[in-house]
C-alpha cells in the first residue's frame, strides 16, 4: 500500500510541475506534456506489487490440476469428501460423476474392502499428521485396476487425497517377483540337479571301474561272466542316466523335435511286453491285456514307447510277487493307458512329488528319479495327462491319456 501512495505522489508532482505555467502553454506543448504524463503513468505502472495483477498460479491453477494424471480429492477428518480439485477424467470411481461424488463419504462411493484401505491410511494420517501411502482395488469398466492413494494432511480438519492407478506398474512388480521366484527355483533346482548327479554318477562308475579290474585280473569263468553281467547292467543304468538328462535339457529348451502321427498303440506294447517280460522277478508275470486291439493315438512313436517302458521298468523294480498288468482303453475322444502293478505301492506323501525331478520312492534302489519327470513332460507335450493311484504295500496303477485318432 506505501508503494502505491509513493508511486501516486510521484505522479501529482510530475503533473503539477508539468502544469503551473498552463496559461503561457501552446496546444502542442500541451499535448507534448500529455503524452509525457501517459508514459510516466505506464511506467509506474509496471511497478505495482503483484498483489495488483493477475498472477500466474491464479491463472494456470485449474490447467495444472486438470492436466495431472491422478484424482485429487479433499476430505475431512469424519471421510465426507469436500470437494474433487482435479478434472472429472480422473475419476476412477465407476458410475459416479465429479458432482456426485462431492458432498459424498467415501464409503459410499468404493466397495467396502478399498474403503478399509482408504480408511486405515487416513486415521494413520490423523494421528501422525504426516503423509501415508496404501493400495486398494477397484474395477473400472469391468476390467480389475490397482490403484495408490497418498494422503497428506492440510490442517487439522481436512486432508488431501492424490488417488494414482498403478496398474501397469502393479503387473511390472508381479512379472519381477514371478522372475525373481522362478530364478531362485532355477538355483535350487541347480544345486539338487547337481547333488544328486554326482551320486548317480559315482555309483555305476565305481561299479563299472571296480569290476573291469576284476575282469582283468580274475581266472576264473564263471566270476568273470558275473562281473561282465554287473558291468553291462551299470552301464546301461549310466547311458539312461545321460539319455534322461538329455532329453529333460531338450525338452525344457524346446528343441526335442516330435513325428506326431497317427500310432497303433498295440504294436508298441506288444514289443514292450517282449523287452520287460524277461526283466521282471521270478514268478510275477507281465500281462498285456489288449492281445487283439486296432486303437491309434495321435502321437510320436518313439516318445510313447518311452513313456510305457519307463512305466514298466518302475513296475518290474518294484514288484516282487503278483501281476503286472498293462493295457489301455477308448475313450471319448482320448486313449487312457495304464501300468497295474501288486508291488509295494507309495506312501502318501512321496505320491505328490513323485512326478517332480529326482522324486524317487526309495532313495536305496538304483535309479536316477528323472524318469517320472521325463514321463510327465512327454505326455504332456503329446497333449495328455499323467497321474497315479496307489495304497502302500498294495500295489501302484499309472495312468496317461494321449488324443485318440479318428479312423
Amino acid at each position: 500500500m506505501q508503494q502505491v501512495t509513493h508511486i501516486l505522489q510521484h505522479l501529482y508532482s510530475f503533473y503539477s510541475s508539468s502544469m503551473e505555467n498552463y496559461e503561457n502553454k501552446t496546444k502542442e506543448e500541451l499535448l507534448i506534456i500529455i503524452h509525457q504524463l501517459e508514459r510516466k503513468i505506464e511506467n509506474l505502472s509496471s511497478k505495482l506489487p503483484s498483489s495488483g495483477k493477475e498472477r500466474f498460479r491464479d491463472k494456470y491453477c485449474t490447467r495444472i490440476l486438470d492436466a495431472l494424471p491422478d484424482m485429487l480429492t479433499v476430505i475431512d477428518h469424519n471421510g465426507n469428501i469436500i470437494e474433487l480439485v482435479s478434472s472429472p477424467s480422473t475419476n476412477h470411481v465407476e458410475g459416479t460423476t465429479a458432482e456426485s461424488i462431492i458432498h459424498s463419504k467415501v464409503k459410499d462411493i468404493i466397495p467396502e474392502d478399498a474403503y478399509e484401505s482408504v480408511h486405515e491410511n487416513m486415521e494413520k494420517v490423523i494421528h501422525t499428521k504426516q503423509s501415508s501411502i496404501s493400495r486398494h482395488n477397484l474395477m473400472v469398466n469391468g476390467t480389475l485396476h490397482h490403484f495408490e492413494n497418498r494422503i497428506f494432511p492440510l490442517d487439522n480438519k481436512y486432508l488431501l487425497c492424490i488417488c494414482r492407478d498403478i496398474s501397469r506398474q502393479y503387473e511390472m512388480e508381479k512379472a519381477l517377483d514371478e522372475a525373481r521366484i522362478k530364478a531362485e527355483e532355477a538355483d535350487r533346482l541347480k544345486s539338487a540337479f547337481l547333488a544328486n548327479m554326482s551320486h548317480e554318477i559315482r555309483t555305476p562308475l565305481n561299479a563299472i571301474v571296480g569290476f573291469s579290474q576284476l575282469i582283468a585280473t580274475s581266472s576264473n569263468t564263471e566270476d568273470k561272466k558275473q562281473y561282465s553281467a554287473i558291468v553291462e547292467k551299470n552301464s546301461e543304468l549310466l547311458l539312461n542316466l545321460f539319455s534322461d538328462i538329455l532329453d529333460i535339457s531338450a525338452l525344457e529348451s524346446d528343441s526335442l523335435k516330435f513325428k506326431i502321427r497317427p500310432i497303433k498303440l498295440l504294436d508298441n506294447c506288444v514289443q514292450l511286453q517282449q523287452l520287460y517280460s524277461p526283466k521282471v522277478h521270478k514268478g510275477v508275470n507281465l500281462i498285456l491285456d489288449n492281445e487283439i486291439s486296432s486303437t491309434y493315438v495321435i502321437g510320436d512313436s518313439e516318445r510313447i514307447s518311452q513313456v510305457i517302458s519307463n512305466l514298466l521298468s518302475n513296475a518290474t523294480k518294484f514288484t516282487i510277487k503278483g501281476e503286472i498288468h498293462f493295457g489301455f482303453q477308448e475313450k471319448e475322444d482320448f486313449v487312457e493307458f495304464y501300468v497295474k502293478d501288486s508291488g509295494i505301492g507309495i506312501p502318501a506323501e512321496k505320491a505328490a512329488s513323485i512326478f517332480e525331478r529326482f522324486g524317487k520312492i526309495n532313495n536305496f534302489v538304483q535309479g536316477t528319479g528323472l524318469g517320472l519327470t521325463l514321463c510327465r513332460m512327454l505326455v504332456e507335450r503329446m497333449g495328455g495327462r499323467i497321474w497315479l493311484r496307489s495304497k502302500e504295500g498294495q500295489g501302484t496303477t499309472f495312468y496317461f491319456t494321449l488324443p485318440k485318432a479318428h479312423q
